[in-house]
């Protein structure tokens, strides 16, 4: 047996009771005097702690000796060994311990860089989305990266696997409605916000829908104002003729509730082109003709969860939808062929609405959980997130100047974003429990219709309530603005349309 502090064989061997190690009984008690603690695990420690070891045969130390001697000398020299021993020990556990820290200072070293790198890889994400969505706004981007910015906007058009023809298609509407966006201004003869103040109701369709599941869930109207187009929870599309005063075509073929339903937007043709969607997955293209006055002309198999939303291209060639899956989808209205879709792999928890911007570069998406994807549809890739709701998105709208994109979850709060900046512009509070179903910006972006528990106007421009309606005896679904927003169509869930307006 062996001094855990010398390494020799000890004259009076000892055993520490706290690490169960022997040591030479002089080295150990001088530590002990030194350091109050065990050499081996650092345990406080006394001379009590210690347990002599009876050896055998046992050896006597000679008395001490004169240092003139050679016995004296040794004695000096074991002392002193036996102090380098003590030493050398003391040395070792400090160098292990100098070690530990040097070895956690480079960990947090290599942590922070790594922490560095993922902030700017950020930074640069950030900025990046901030020149796309300045370039589909017509927007200058900062003059040091314009270069950049057009090489990877070639680099999209290179990497989408977009047809060409369907490309020049999207880059031509941008480039139209973009400019001629610039240099709108409302006509003289436009609704003026002192007007809308005067609204109130002009007339109402009763009984839309079966009594059986009752409830329009989603509604639009053709350009030339005339026919109304509704969806309901009794699985049917409906298509209603106000001169005529009747339903002109009751369509079947969903097998569940029609979540969204939208005309192409065709002007000079009588009879418009018709699209739904429903939670059963499907969306279908309904064009006029065949004994019901209209059929089905494309039934898709859109999604793999319902399909929540459908919006018509400003092109008015292309719509798109998008679902609870996660996904969304570009359609040709001609063929019914899906020319693009995207799955938002960071966020599967499912979209719940879907719009086009104005001048159809990219379109907006809201979730399940509150947050809302801005999409460039080119390459398929997010340009901006906002997350700032609390639950899932209930409606968007975006605003005619194509700056502005309002969004409502089923908070009380109507928040405006500016896409110039990618953030928060204003925040509409309503009352407590108001719960947004609907959204509808005018064709000049100055009201902002908002349909809940009733129909609220609010001027966009600072949120004042202009006016209100509620006639409706259930949740408001749908809102659609007249060109010259002389008139406001809404449809709620006790089946009823309902159109307001100045009286004459």
């Amino acid at each position: 047996m062996f001094c855990a502090i010398s390494g020799e064989a000890p004259t009076h061997p000892v055993v520490s009771i706290k690490s169960g190690h022997l040591f030479e009984k002089a080295l150990i008690e001088k530590y002990i005097s030194e350091h109050g603690k065990d050499p081996i695990n650092g345990d406080e420690m006394t001379v009590d702690d210690l347990v002599v070891v009876n050896a055998t045969p046992s050896t006597v130390k000679p008395r001490p000796p004169k240092f003139s001697s050679v016995p004296s000398i040794l004695s000096a020299l074991q002392n002193e060994w036996d102090s380098v021993m003590l030493e050398s020990f003391t040395l070792k556990q400090q160098y292990q311990q100098v070690r530990q820290e040097l070895s956690h200072a480079l960990y947090q070293n290599d942590a922070a860089t790594r922490v560095i790198a993922r902030l700017k890889k950020e930074r640069d994400s950030a900025r990046e989305a901030l020149k796309s969505v300045q370039q589909h706004l017509g927007t200058a981007a900062p003059a040091a990266g314009a270069a950049a910015t057009a090489d990877e906007s070639a680099m999209d058009v290179d990497q989408s696997a977009l047809p060409e023809e369907v490309v020049a298609k999207l880059t031509e509407t941008h480039a139209t409605l973009s400019a001629g966006r610039r240099k709108r201004k409302p006509p003289t003869e436009y609704t003026s916000a002192e007007t809308v103040q005067t609204f109130g109701a002009l007339s109402s369709i009763p009984s839309l829908h079966t009594s059986r599941s009752p409830g329009i869930t989603c509604a639009d109207v053709d350009a030339s104002g005339n026919l109304l187009l509704t969806g309901g929870m009794d699985k049917h599309v409906q298509i209603y003729d106000k001169a005529a005063g009747k339903v002109i075509s009751s369509l079947t073929g969903h097998t569940k509730k029609v979540t969204s339903v939208a005309f192409r937007g065709q002007e000079g043709v009588e009879h418009d082109v018709a699209v739904s969607a429903s939670a059963d997955k499907h969306v279908r293209v309904w064009v006029p003709g065949g004994a019901k006055g209209y059929h089905v002309g494309h039934n898709i198999n859109a999604h793999t969860a319902d399909a929540t939303a459908v919006d018509v291209h400003p092109s008015h060639d292309l719509f798109a939808s998008a679902g609870l899956d996660s996904k969304w989808a570009l359609y040709d209205f001609e063929n019914g062929a899906t020319l693009t879709e995207a799955v938002d792999a960071d966020n599967q928890s499912g979209y719940t609405s879907l719009q086009f911007h104005p001048d159809g570069m990219i379109l907006g998406a809201g979730t399940t959980d509150g947050v809302v994807r801005v999409w460039d549809i080119k390459s398929q890739s997010v340009a901006a997130s906002f997350a700032d709701h609390p639950g899932k998105i209930n409606a968007l709208a975006f605003s005619q100047n194509g700056y502005i994109l309002a969004t409502a979850s089923e908070d009380q709060l109507v928040r405006l974003w500016d896409l110039r900046k990618l953030q928060v512009s204003k925040t509409f509070t309503l009352d407590a429990d108001y719960k947004v179903h609907s959204l509808a910006f005018d064709a000049y972006g100055q009201f902002l219709a908002v349909g809940g528990s009733d129909v609220r106007v609010l001027k966009a421009k600072d949120g004042s309530q202009l006016a209100s309606f509620a006639d409706n005896s259930a949740e408001i679904t749908a809102l659609k603005w007249s060109p010259m927003a002389d008139s406001l169509m809404s449809a709620s869930m006790d089946r009823t349309v309902r159109f307001y307006g100045a009286s004459a």
